[in-house]
């Protein structure tokens, strides 16, 4: 990722002023197929939502991102709700994924389409992938943002899910955005 994505990153952390929420209420929905114990893995993992979420299930969890700021937030967060995650500075771009496997994987509003390859293998025995990224039907709505570069094509997502058990898709729009949704688990 370019550094200008970096900056770009550091500076909305920056002026943000809340704290990561609670989970997604799908994922809430979905919280029996969701791993209680094990390794977790937030990719692009931002101000850390899904690495807290993670955390506070039990799971000895890893956020990486490319803003060291949006990390520092997920830390101070952690330690507010006292759960411990580690975090990676990361150019996910040029370095993929971290080494090692992982019973639960989230990957919310990124699309790198070859990181979705690496998950499956990355994903332990009984292992789940958690996903959601925008669609290129938002382009219906707003022709300009996002870029065309960060939006899945139709079904994107679930096929990047071939060979693992699909638990839970949706895909359309879902209030004022068009999303895919994904949890998926490794046989």
């Amino acid at each position: 990722m370019a550094e200008e994505d970096r900056v770009k990153w550091d500076k909305k952390w920056s002026e943000r002023v809340d704290r990561p929420r609670s989970s997604p209420g799908w994922v809430a929905e979905l919280d029996a197929e969701i791993p209680r114990d094990g390794r977790g893995l937030d990719v692009a993992a931002g101000s850390g939502r899904l690495a807290l979420y993670m955390a506070r299930r039990g799971l000895d969890v890893t956020a990486v991102d490319i803003s060291p700021v949006g990390l520092t937030l997920a830390r101070e967060a952690a330690r507010d709700e006292g759960v411990k995650i580690s975090t990676s500075v990361r150019d996910l771009e040029k370095h993929g994924l971290p080494d090692g496997t992982w019973n639960a994987i989230a990957c919310f509003h990124y699309r790198q389409p070859d990181l979705f390859l690496q998950f499956r293998d990355a994903l332990a025995s009984g292992g789940v992938l958690i996903a959601e990224v925008a669609t290129v039907a938002s382009l219906e709505r707003n022709p300009t943002k996002p870029s065309a570069r960060w939006l899945a094509e139709r079904n994107e997502l679930l096929r990047a899910c071939e060979g693992l058990d699909v638990i839970y898709y949706r895909e359309g729009w879902l209030g004022e955005r068009a999303i895919a949704r994904v949890l998926a688990r490794k046989r």
